[in-house]
């Protein structure tokens, strides 16, 4: 299922585990302060960015994305923050979208912005893979004035304790990591699609999709793009649990952690009803019996990173491989359970009942 995989764990700020495990190429053992590509699991850090420009007063979460990204219509005039911070605003773009293409940050936001909506904003749920999120950073922007790498690597990864994490990795600083970067590897992930009104699943090879390539490792995708050690992506939960440099204040953690999306069907995860914070999956969206507080994200196929309040529990897992979605969920649900099985009765009576998603016997196309 991969070759090499990090997994980060503390407890009320205390590190208890940080463990690197395989082979990031043959012969080389794979270490805790590599840098892994996190995908969707950076999806987080922009949200974060956001709504500290929201508690700085400095935006509105229902605000039209229309008043700060210029050429927005298409029918897409509602869309507001907050629609986009839960996936319903109305521009999955899975299709004909701009996620692995070697564009221009400008250029996409450009082409986004013109796309005829897909429905109504805040009528249909359906995750945003990559769209939401440029469009998200494009709005810092109009904000701060900072372009979203620049802002998310000052005010997040640096006031957080980061010092390797990125939102994306210049060329030059990829050749200095060298064999510290470690390369992704296809081991049968597949993506849905809508075909004549049915979904359909078919591969998503990201290797020939050039997802090691050094233009793909450069480009700026806010919610896809992110880099560094599962530890200091544990370092980001952390903060926003109490236990590091404050990134969020506490009431701002706690709207960020609840429930604003419940009851839709998502039409990319196999239309199940899967609940959302405000860039974060909460509780009831998240598989192997985690606290009823607890909220995270994973990454396409290959990683999760959560903070559970209650429990003042932080884990992180990525691994290097992409396998089959329902395989991925099953590993996800396996290490998620045996870490907070680990903790025994001082967090039994926190955890949500869960099941495993094999139990089913339905492959979903999950792929966050």
């Amino acid at each position: 299922m991969h070759d090499a995989a990090q997994l980060y764990v503390s407890h009320r700020g205390k590190t208890l585990l940080n463990h690197a495990m395989g082979e990031s190429q043959t012969g080389r053992a794979l270490r805790a302060d590599d840098v892994m590509l996190w995908y969707s699991s950076s999806k987080p850090v922009t949200a974060v960015a956001v709504l500290q420009l929201w508690e700085q007063g400095r935006l509105g979460l229902d605000d039209l994305i229309a008043d700060y990204v210029k050429g927005w219509g298409g029918g897409k005039e509602r869309c507001t923050i907050r629609h986009v911070l839960t996936h319903t605003g109305g521009f999955a773009m899975r299709r004909d979208g701009v996620g692995d293409q070697d564009l221009p940050y400008e250029e996409k936001v450009r082409r986004i912005a013109a796309h005829p909506a897909e429905s109504v904003p805040g009528t249909v749920a359906e995750y945003h893979l990559t769209t939401g999120w440029t469009i998200l950073g494009a709005v810092v922007e109009a904000v701060d004035g900072r372009p979203i790498k620049q802002y998310v690597e000052e005010e997040v990864f640096a006031r957080a304790g980061m010092p390797t994490s990125r939102l994306a990795i210049d060329v030059e600083e990829q050749a200095a990591l060298g064999d510290r970067l470690i390369p992704m590897r296809w081991r049968g992930h597949q993506m849905a699609y809508e075909k004549d009104g049915k979904t359909v699943v078919v591969p998503y090879d990201i290797e020939k999709a050039g997802h090691n390539e050094p233009w793909y490792r450069s480009r700026v995708e806010p919610g896809s793009s992110g880099h560094g050690p599962a530890s200091e992506l544990g370092r980001f939960y952390e903060c926003l649990l109490g236990f590091g440099p404050q990134l969020l204040e506490p009431r701002t953690v706690e709207v960020m952690i609840a429930t604003h999306r419940s009851g839709m069907r998502d039409r990319l995860f196999g239309n199940l009803k899967v609940p959302w914070g405000l860039g974060v999956n909460v509780s009831g969206g998240i598989g192997g019996g985690v606290g009823r507080r607890a909220f995270g994200h994973g990454g396409m196929g290959t990683s999760r990173g959560l903070g559970d309040p209650d429990a003042g529990l932080v884990m992180v897992l990525i691994t290097n491989g992409l396998p089959k979605p329902l395989d991925n969920e099953a590993r996800l649900y396996e290490v998620t359970d045996a870490v907070y099985s680990a903790f025994g009765d001082d967090v039994a009576h926190l955890r949500r009942p869960s099941r495993h998603p094999k139990a089913s016997g339905q492959d979903v196309a999950y792929s966050s």
